[in-house]
């Protein structure tokens, strides 16, 4: 329930299929846009996928 607004949170997942190397690719492309400079571009992408991986970690291991 969002506490905002009193109204339940539907959340929708969408499978995408695609290899690591894209994700990564266009992770970085837009983290590129986004950041500053490019060293900052290349740390938003890092922890972008830092953060996918750790929650996919999360599902899994909360399904076992």
């Amino acid at each position: 329930m969002d506490i905002r607004t009193g109204s339940s949170i539907k959340e929708e997942t969408t499978t995408i299929n695609t290899t690591l190397g894209e994700l990564v690719e266009a992770i970085t492309d837009i983290a590129l846009q986004a950041g500053k400079t490019e060293e900052e571009g290349y740390a938003l992408a890092s922890l972008t996928l830092e953060k996918i991986l750790r929650e996919q970690r999360r599902r899994e291991m909360g399904e076992s």
